[in-house]
Formats: C-alpha cells, sequence, structure tokens
C-alpha cells in the first residue's frame, strides 16, 4: 500500500483527500501546515511515496516546502495544489521538483488520475531502488547461482520498463505501437549502416524507451493540443534527463541510457538537454534522432496532418549536417524506401 501525505491549511479539503484516497486504496497521514508537516517527516517512520501540498498557505508557503522535501525526500513524488486561477505557481513548482499540479476545486476522477500517475511513477522509482540493492547484494555473492538471479533481475528489467513505455505510448499517442515502429524503422537503418550487433541491440532498445522520461512530464503539457509556451517547452525538455535518470540504475543500460539522454542533440550542437556536438553525441543518438524525426513528421497531431514521405525526406536533407550527422542521412535515403515501409506497416 502506497503512503500519501496530504498537507493543506483547509480542514475540508484534509478530510475530502483522507476518504476519497482512502477508498482508492492508499494510505493517507494529513497535515494542516508545513510547519506540522516537518514535524511528521522528522518521525522514524515517515516514509511515503508521495506527498499532495497546497502552493498557498499560510506561515512557510507550499513552494518553500517543496523545495525542502526535493532535498530531504527526492524520491517522493511531490503533487501540489492550487486555487489559483493562473499557472505560474505551478510552473514554479513543476521546476523547483514537483511531479504535477491539480487545480481546485477538483473532481474525483481528475484526482484519481492525477493521483495513479503519481503512484505508477512512485512503484518505478521504487523498483529502480530494488534493483540498485539487489545488485550491490550479487556484487558480494559472487556466486554462480549470483549470476543466474542476475540475468533474470534484467530480463524482469527490461519487461518492466518495455510495458511502462507501451503504457506511455497510449498515454501520449492513444494507441501503443509508436515505440515499436520506431524501433523497426531503426533497426533498418542500424542494417544498412552495418552496426555490430550490440550496437543495434542499444539503438533497439534505446528507441523502445527513448520516451520514457515522459512519465514525469504533466498532463496539461504532454498532452496539449496546441503549442507549447516557452515554460511549457523547459518542462518537457525535462523528460530527456528525467528517462537517463530512471534507467541508469541498470548498470547493463548504460549505453541505452546515453541514447535516451542524447536523442533531441543536434549534430551542431544546438540541441538539448547538454549542447552536445558531432561524434561527442554517442552512435545510437545520432542514428535514432533521424528516424525519430521523421516518424514525427510524418505521424499525424491533433493539430496538424501528417507530411507526406516526400516532404518528410525533404526536412532530413535540409537538416543534413545540421540537425543530423550526414554520414547517417545518407545511409537513411540509401534506406528510405524500407524505413517508410515500417513506418506504412504502424
Amino acid at each position: 500500500m502506497l503512503r500519501v501525505l496530504v498537507i493543506d491549511d483547509d480542514e475540508s479539503i484534509l478530510i475530502l483527500l483522507r476518504v476519497l484516497l482512502g477508498h482508492e486504496g492508499y494510505s493517507v497521514t494529513t497535515a494542516g501546515s508545513s510547519e506540522a508537516a516537518a514535524v511528521i517527516l522528522r518521525s522514524p517512520d515517515a516514509d511515503f511515496d508521495i506527498a499532495m501540498l497546497d502552493i498557498n498557505m499560510p506561515g512557510r508557503s507550499g513552494l518553500e516546502l517543496l523545495e525542502d522535501l526535493h532535498q530531504a525526500a527526492p524520491a517522493m513524488v511531490k503533487l501540489v495544489m492550487t486555487g489559483d486561477a493562473s499557472t505560474e505557481n505551478a510552473v514554479t513548482a513543476l521546476r523547483r521538483g514537483a511531479y504535477d499540479f491539480i487545480a481546485k476545486p477538483f473532481g474525483h476522477e481528475q484526482l484519481c488520475h492525477v493521483v495513479r500517475r503519481a503512484a505508477d511513477y512512485a512503484l518505478l522509482l521504487k523498483e529502480n531502488r530494488r534493483y540498485r540493492l539487489f545488485l550491490e547484494d550479487m556484487v558480494k555473492k559472487k556466486t554462480e547461482e549470483a549470476a543466474r538471479s542476475l540475468e533474470a533481475a534484467r530480463r524482469a528489467h527490461e519487461f518492466t520498463l518495455e510495458a511502462l513505455a507501451g503504457m506511455l505510448d497510449v498515454r501520449e499517442h492513444g494507441f501503443g505501437r509508436h515505440s515499436t515502429r520506431v524501433r523497426r524503422m531503426a533497426l533498418v537503418l542500424a542494417r544498412h549502416l552495418n552496426l555490430a550487433p550490440a550496437e543495434s541491440e542499444v539503438l533497439g532498445q534505446g528507441a523502445l524507451l527513448h520516451d520514457i522520461g515522459k512519465i514525469g512530464i504533466p498532463d496539461a503539457v504532454l498532452l496539449k493540443p496546441g503549442a507549447l509556451t516557452a515554460d511549457e517547452w523547459v518542462i518537457m525538455r525535462r523528460h530527456s534527463e528525467i528517462g537517463y535518470n530512471i534507467i541508469r540504475q541498470a548498470p547493463w543500460f548504460e549505453q541505452v541510457a546515453e541514447l535516451v539522454y542524447s536523442h533531441h542533440e543536434r549534430y551542431d550542437g544546438s540541441g538539448y538537454p547538454r549542447g552536445l556536438a558531432g561524434r561527442a553525441i554517442c552512435t545510437g543518438a545520432r542514428v535514432f534522432s533521424i528516424i525519430d524525426s521523421y516518424d514525427a513528421m510524418r505521424s499525424a497531431r491533433p493539430y496538424r496532418a501528417g507530411l507526406s514521405s516526400d516532404h518528410a525526406v525533404a526536412e532530413i536533407r535540409r537538416g543534413d549536417g545540421a540537425q543530423f550527422d550526414p554520414d547517417f542521412v545518407a545511409a537513411f535515403l540509401a534506406s528510405h524506401e524500407q524505413i517508410e515501409a515500417e513506418f506504412s506497416e504502424g
């Protein structure tokens, strides 16, 4: 049972959330102020998975408390509540480590949706911590049995992450085939480039998991039908680093994590999050960025139709040497017919 700490100066909100979340199967503790929450968090059994806190409280504000929580309990998933009609405070909270926000007044269905997403993320963080402790134990044992257990753990971890990636596809695209499609497309390009089997495996896994960090992006930003604001782009661009931090917990995913971290870098150094250029960007990310861009251009969005194949290819050519590695663009153009066939298959 996941444990939730609710912090709000409105007693009616505390009662409501205690009842609603308790009915959903969560263990709920409440605090009427930031100061009361601080006392609870200092107790020996203060092992909470999720914190829900109001931004505007008398005394120490929710934003100040959020910073303390981010430092003291980085693994705790933080949700902020706000009755402010503007989203300025909510965006500030997201920048300071909040996972998502919910506007007051909220309905039962909306509340449950946001908390369930936070719970999924909390369980993923727990899973990563469990694997890290497991690996440390395996290092100490160094036995054949430990090696077999490690392989089983590796397979289970891969399955967990891939299943989560499929769920994210459904959340963002309305169906679950985007990640498997770009994986097939990327492997066509890998074969044309004669990549080593190990590099192809990294590319395939990275393609499946490239957007796993979007689990940390609020629906209001990720699913927004129109153009994002500058502040919203700051939040959206966090997904590469979030994904990297999720995947790098497992040593066998070190290169995959680097691909996930770097798949929005540009060959000329103008990409994000680190502004890498040229061969400082890992091979897998340089290959995959072409496939990801092509798939994005060909795919329809709520606010636009997908580009034609010829138009998308022209855009890839336009990015030759700027957004994309020239050698890999040449390989893409040579294998485009097969890549387009994989896209058309869905």
